[in-house]
């Protein structure tokens, strides 16, 4: 089940890095051609084959472990959760609110339970 989260953290942060490409030459040129935009898809032709992977490993696996919406929500979660740390750390934007956190706190505190539900359920009875 790990090793499913783990491809998961990979793939989602190698989706960023074209969406991360893409906001720096915006902020360089003022706005991402269609040019720009094929130049930002063939240099990240090799990380989208990583994450291509990631996710199909993370879906072929996890369907063992979990249903296909809560993986579908825990990928999202996962999403999310990397937004807010590339807008703090790497964009540097100190806009995140308490509002924003106190959601992820939400949806990592829904995922836990999720993920042990059986084991709640076991002590609950």
């Amino acid at each position: 089940m790990l090793a499913c989260f783990l491809w998961l953290a990979l793939a989602t942060l190698c989706v960023q890095v074209p969406n991360l490409l893409g906001i720096h030459e915006q902020y360089q040129d003022g706005l991402v051609s269609l040019v720009d935009a094929l130049k930002i898809a063939g240099m990240s032709l090799p990380l989208i084959f990583i994450a291509t992977t990631g996710f199909a490993i993370y879906y072929g696996r996890g369907d063992t472990f979990f249903s296909y919406p809560a993986m579908v929500i825990y990928a999202h979660i996962f999403a999310l959760i990397v937004g807010v740390v590339i807008q703090v750390f790497i964009l540097k934007a100190k806009e995140t609110n308490v509002v924003e956190l106190v959601g992820i706190g939400v949806c990592i505190a829904g995922l836990v339970m999720s993920i042990y539900s059986k084991q709640i359920m076991a002590l609950l009875k």
